[in-house]
C-alpha cells in the first residue's frame, strides 16, 4: 500500500554504533557495527487512513462470519486451522515437514527433529492463543517459546528466555556484517518488550493494524534466539482472541504468507522505516484472503463423512460406521484408538483399519508394523490444499 504511514508520532527506528569483538576471540571482518532502536509504542496513537480501516473492518467481518458459519464444526476446525497454520509459519522460517510427520510426532513417535519443531509450534499457537484472553503478558510469550525450541538441541536452553547476546537476520553467522537487520542490543530487550506487551494490552486501537504493528514490532525488537518470526506471527492470532476479534478459532495467515514470503519480509522492513501502513493493509487483505479458502476447506471437511460412508458403506452401528464419523476430529488413530472410540475388540479394531485402508478412508503412517498408526488422509492433506489455492490465487493475482 502506498500513502502516508499510520501517523508521524511513530518514527523509524534509530540506530547505535558499537564495537564488535568476535565471539571466537578471533580477529574479526569488522571493529564496530550498527544495532537498531525500535521506537516505544506503548502510548502512541495511531492514526489510521481511510482505505487502510475499510480493509481492517472488512477482514474482521469475515473472521466472524467464519466463526458463526463454522461454529457447529469447531471441535473439527480448530485443530485443523491449528495445525494448519504452525505448519505454515514454519515453512516461512524453512523448517519443512510433511503433514504425515507431524502426525506421527503428535500421536507420540519421536519423528524426526523438523516434525518435532513443528509440533512445538503447534503447541506454542496453542498455548498463546488459550491463554490471550485475558490480555498478554510477557510470561506468556516466554511459555509459548518454550515448547517451540524444547527439542532444538542448539536452542533448547534459550528455550522461554529472553536473548542476553546480540543476534542479526541475514549475512553471516560469524558477524553483522552484511546483516538486513541488527535487531536492539540484549540490553534493551527487556524495557522494548514490557513496551510492547503494554501496547498488546490497549482496547482503543484497531485490532488488525494493533496486530500487524505489533508482529513487526516484536520481529524488530527479535527478542529471542530463535523462533522470534513463529512466535511473532502466533502473536497476530492471540492478540485477536484477546481483542474478541476471534472467540474459537484461529486465523491461518502463515498459509498466505508462505506464498509470498519475500513481500512479507520486505513490508516488515519497510514498518523500519516508519511505515505500519503498508504491513497492516498487507495483513488485513491475507487474513480475507486467509478466510475465505479456510471457508473451502472447512465445507471439504464437513462432507467428508458422508463421502466416505459412500466409499465404504459400512453397516448402521458397526465399528467401520461409528469411526467415519469421528475421523475429523480424531485423525490419527492406532488399533487401540480405533478399539476405544468405536467400543471393538481389538481383531474387530483391526479389521476396520483393514477395511478403511483399502476404501482410500486411512493411509498407514508408520513403516513398522508393531506401534503402527493410521491417518485420514483427506483430513491431513487439506492443510496443504489450503496452502496450495492461496499459492494459485497469488500467482494468479500477479499474472
Amino acid at each position: 500500500m502506498s500513502g502516508a504511514p499510520l501517523d508521524p508520532s511513530v518514527p523509524p527506528h534509530g540506530d547505535e554504533v558499537l564495537p564488535w569483538t568476535s565471539l571466537s576471540g578471533r580477529r574479526s571482518e569488522m571493529s564496530t557495527y550498527t544495532a537498531s532502536i525500535p521506537p516505544e509504542i506503548a502510548r502512541r496513537e495511531l492514526l489510521v487512513p481511510a482505505g487502510l480501516r475499510e480493509a481492517c473492518r472488512a477482514a474482521a467481518v469475515d473472521i466472524g462470519v467464519l466463526e458463526r458459519r463454522w461454529a457447529a464444526e469447531v471441535s473439527v476446525l480448530e485443530p485443523f486451522l491449528l495445525r494448519t497454520e504452525a505448519i505454515a509459519s514454519s515453512r516461512i522460517e524453512d523448517e519443512l515437514t510433511t503433514v504425515d510427520q507431524l502426525a506421527r510426532v503428535q500421536h507420540g513417535d519421536k519423528g524426526s527433529r523438523s516434525a518435532r519443531t513443528v509440533l512445538g509450534a503447534v503447541r506454542a499457537l496453542e498455548l498463546l492463543v488459550s491463554r490471550a484472553a485475558g490480555g498478554i503478558e510477557l510470561e506468556d510469550v516466554l511459555a509459548a517459546h518454550r515448547p517451540l525450541m524444547a527439542d532444538d538441541p542448539h536452542e533448547r536452553h534459550d528455550a522461554g528466555a529472553l536473548r542476553r547476546v546480540q543476534n542479526w537476520i541475514g549475512g553471516s553467522d560469524r558477524s553483522p556484517l552484511g546483516a538486513l537487520h541488527v535487531p536492539p542490543t540484549p540490553g534493551r530487550v527487556p524495557a522494548l518488550m514490557e513496551d510492547l506487551i503494554a501496547f498488546m494490552r490497549r482496547t482503543d486501537l484497531d485490532p488488525l493494524v494493533q496486530a500487524a504493528v505489533a508482529h513487526a514490532q516484536f520481529e524488530s525488537i527479535h527478542p529471542f534466539t530463535d523462533g522470534n518470526g513463529r512466535i511473532g506471527r502466533a502473536l497476530v492470532n492471540a492478540l485477536w482472541r484477546y481483542r474478541g476479534v476471534t472467540t474459537q478459532m484461529a486465523v491461518p495467515i502463515a498459509s498466505a504468507i508462505v506464498a509470498d514470503r519475500d513481500e512479507y519480509f520486505s513490508l516488515v522492513d519497510q514498518y523500519r522505516t516508519g511505515d505500519a501502513a503498508a504491513f497492516a493493509h498487507y495483513l488485513a487483505v491475507t487474513t480475507s484472503r486467509c478466510v475465505e479458502e479456510s471457508h473451502v476447506s472447512a465445507q471439504r471437511l464437513a462432507e467428508l463423512p458422508e463421502r466416505w460412508r459412500e466409499a465404504v458403506r459400512p453397516r448402521s452401528g458397526s465399528a467401520a460406521a461409528v469411526l467415519l464419523g469421528l475421523l475429523t476430529r480424531t485423525p490419527v488413530v492406532d488399533a487401540d484408538d480405533v478399539a476405544r472410540l468405536t467400543g471393538a475388540s481389538t481383531a474387530r479394531a483391526y479389521a476396520t483399519i483393514d477395511r478403511l485402508v483399502s476404501a482410500g478412508v486411512l493411509r498407514p503412517i508408520t513403516e513398522s508394523k508393531r506401534n503402527a498408526v493410521w491417518a485420514a488422509g483427506d483430513v491431513l492433506d487439506e492443510a496443504d490444499l489450503l496452502v496450495d489455492r492461496l499459492r494459485l490465487r497469488r500467482l494468479q493475482a500477479g499474472s
